[in-house]
């Protein structure tokens, strides 16, 4: 597990060397070990056996190199699914404007790249994996969100409640998602259900946590019944 995680810090700085001072303090954070030095060195020489047995000998060597400053990994393009992922964001946010369901298509395919929660095996060995699995889990939410809120321009209200149902139950204080269920209930006519599940929402919130839900909440489900008044004048 140890070489997992060597192999994890080094790829969450890929192309770039990482001093040893550092990589012992991550991988030994109760106390470094008095042979630290050569504890880290055969980790890395066993991680190049790995990568070896992928790839041949030579192209280890090139993967993995060494130096006195530190160890460092390289990846070609598309190799490290977390650089796809974060190159399908973007590219969905350029053109979310103008082609909503192209970047839909684009956020789906980032999503469709995780197998599960960050680093769920090696997120609690270091201080630094830890710090990276919790951003990381935040940009799957928030890819979510945006998935989510691409389909509610495009007037897919009835086709994103059951998944915005699953989604508040895992997340259930993200007001985001909350928000989204809301308009899509609202927007396929549930609109009781939609202000019971506020109702609801807000009554939890007060008593775990001694606040009220944020103004977006609020005015989003202001909006709803206002319009609902309007059509009926």
């Amino acid at each position: 597990m140890q070489r997992r995680a060597l192999f994890a810090l080094l790829l969450f700085n890929a192309g770039k060397t990482v001093s040893c001072e550092q990589l012992i303090s991550e991988l030994w954070p109760s106390g470094v070990p008095s042979c630290g030095a050569n504890a880290l060195q055969a980790h890395m020489t066993r991680l190049r056996r790995d990568l070896e047995r992928c790839f041949g000998v030579e192209e280890a060597a090139t993967r993995l190199p060494s130096s006195r400053a530190g160890y460092s990994v390289h990846v070609g393009p598309g190799e490290l699914d977390l650089e796809v992922f974060d190159t399908l964001r973007a590219e969905a946010r350029a053109i979310s404007e103008s082609d909503p369901a192209a970047a839909a298509e684009m956020l789906r395919q980032a999503l469709a790249l995780w197998r599960g929660p960050a680093l769920y095996d090696v997120r609690d060995r270091t201080s630094c994996l830890y710090a990276a699995a919790m951003q990381e889990e935040e940009h799957y939410a928030l890819t979510l969100e945006e998935l989510v809120e691409l389909e509610l321009r495009q007037g897919n209200h009835e086709r994103m409640i059951g998944w915005l149902k699953a989604l508040t139950e895992r997340y259930p204080y993200r007001e985001k998602l909350l928000e989204q269920l809301i308009v899509a209930l609202g927007g396929t006519g549930r609109k009781v259900e939609a202000t019971d599940l506020f109702r609801r929402m807000r009554s939890e919130m007060v008593e775990q946590f001694g606040v009220d839900p944020s103004g977006r909440l609020s005015r989003a489900v202001q909006s709803m019944l206002e319009d609902d008044l309007a059509a009926e004048r």
